[in-house]
């Protein structure tokens, strides 16, 4: 899981980059529509022109005590700078005039003095380019009104390209950059919300216990396109619950008829008197216990965890000391209860733990010497344990005193170890082993809350 979100890239940062890379054509497209629009269309060029010129020229203009003043802004220097190429003059609303740059040349360019100038004018000087245009508009100022004229000769094309930046960042770059950040928000925003039912569909497939085979994906509440993909997970896992209980069904029948061939052959061997037919009483007895157990694995695998209830510890191990202490006396071994170290209460299957004491001593039993102390302790918590002062247990360093996924004695490949380790990991714990060779071995189960997922190796409790 974590490789996947490490070597794949999320949904919401490919959206982002696609809807940042489309956003971007569009506004390469609208750049060149809007170039292309005005730059061709010269008398709509030469009003945008008029327009930046006055506005520039208007900045200047401010009031003092009811007496018009105006001072050049840094904008407009041109209008002190070139005034052969860039004309202009500011008349107030009763024809006295606050600035002019171009005395008698005024009359070639501009409206007659004599005229009362409308609120916005232009007109092209010449057609091509570079342009030259004439204009001008009135502005108020305090209560008075005040008409700003201009004529640009612009052989430069300075003002032209001037009016057009003005354009595209007025008209263009500002709205459609907010226009941008809304829609790549909103599609973030909106994807991060259409996703979290998908992600919370993922993490109940990431919880799925596979010793519960009831548990699904819950579907009820989700949009119509991912509760389709969790019915067919869902779906998807009652075929294969279905298949692997089959298999349980047809391993645990297989094991059971052969229990009774075993019978009858170990009851015909009785009747041989003679030293090969006892080794072959105990290598039956040996095969019988296998089928057992894996007769125990098919039951163990059709329990759950519905008819679980409260065992005390205490009160498991002297019923498993009770019942397999004959075992025990007629392989010259012996076995007792250790001293209570303070069990506590905690939920199971009560045959299912008692199935798996019974396993941890009668592997204490077959691979230690005859004469070896065998006993079961309650505590400390929510732990049993099973212990034995032989300490020949073979056990990977890195198991010692760790989860006992792995460890193997040197039984029939360690089944009987696999299914204390299952039953532990039904109940939500752990099988562990601490090992003093030659002095103890001692395998502990300890018990906690069911797992979310005990298949993952981890230890739960």
């Amino acid at each position: 899981m974590a490789e996947v979100r490490g070597t794949r890239p999320a949904l919401i940062a490919t959206l982002a980059r696609r809807i940042m890379a489309f956003a971007l054509l569009a506004m390469v497209v609208q750049v060149v529509i809007v170039f292309a629009d005005y730059y061709f269309d010269d008398v709509e060029l030469g009003s945008l022109i008029v327009e930046r010129e006055t506005v520039a020229l208007a900045a200047g203009l401010h009031d003092e005590d009811g007496v018009l003043r105006f001072d050049l802004p840094e904008a407009a220097i041109a209008y002190r700078l070139d005034p052969a190429t860039h004309i202009a003059r500011i008349r107030a609303d009763d024809g006295n005039t606050i600035f002019s740059n171009c005395e008698d040349r005024c009359i070639l360019h501009l409206l007659p003095e004599q005229v009362d100038p409308p609120d916005m004018w232009s007109r092209l000087l010449s057609y091509g380019k570079p342009l030259s245009v004439a204009g001008g508009r009135a502005v108020t100022v305090g209560d008075e009104r005040v008409s700003i004229e201009i004529a640009v000769i612009d052989r430069t094309e300075t003002a032209m390209w001037r009016a057009i930046g003005h354009e595209f960042v007025d008209h263009l770059a500002i709205p459609m950059s907010l226009q941008l950040a809304l829609v790549l928000g909103g599609a973030l925003v909106s994807t991060v919300m259409a996703l979290r039912p998908l992600k919370e569909a993922a993490r109940q497939a990431e919880r799925i216990d596979p010793l519960d085979p009831e548990k699904r994906i819950e579907t009820a509440g989700l949009p119509r396109e991912i509760a389709e993909l969790g019915e067919a997970v869902n779906r998807a896992l009652a075929r294969i619950g279905g298949l692997m209980r089959e298999q349980k069904l047809f391993t645990t029948a297989v094991a059971h008829e052969i229990r009774t061939p075993l019978a009858m052959l170990k009851l015909e061997l009785g009747t041989i008197d003679h030293p090969h037919a006892r080794r072959m009483e105990a290598d039956i007895d040996d095969l019988a216990r296998f089928v057992g157990q894996i007769t125990a694995l098919g039951r163990l695998e059709a329990t759950g965890r519905s008819a679980f209830a409260p065992l005390d510890p205490a009160q498991l191990v002297r019923n498993v000391a009770t019942s397999i202490g004959p075992f025990v006396y007629d392989r010259g071994h012996t076995i007792g209860l250790a001293e209570d170290e303070g069990g506590q209460v905690f939920r199971g299957d009560r045959a299912l733990i008692e199935d798996a004491l019974v396993n941890l001593v009668t592997n204490a039993v077959t691979h230690t010497p005859a004469g070896t102390a065998i006993l079961l302790r309650a505590g400390p918590g929510r732990e049993i344990a099973v212990e034995d002062d032989a300490g020949l247990m073979r056990v990977p360093a890195s198991a010692i005193g760790a989860d006992a996924t792995g460890a193997r004695p040197d039984n029939r490949l360690g089944i009987g170890l696999e299914i204390v380790r299952r039953i532990a990991m039904l109940h939500g714990g752990r099988l562990i082993f601490d090992v003093d060779p030659g002095r103890r071995t001692t395998a502990r189960i300890v018990f906690g809350e069911p797992s979310p997922s005990p298949s993952s190796g981890g230890e739960a409790g």
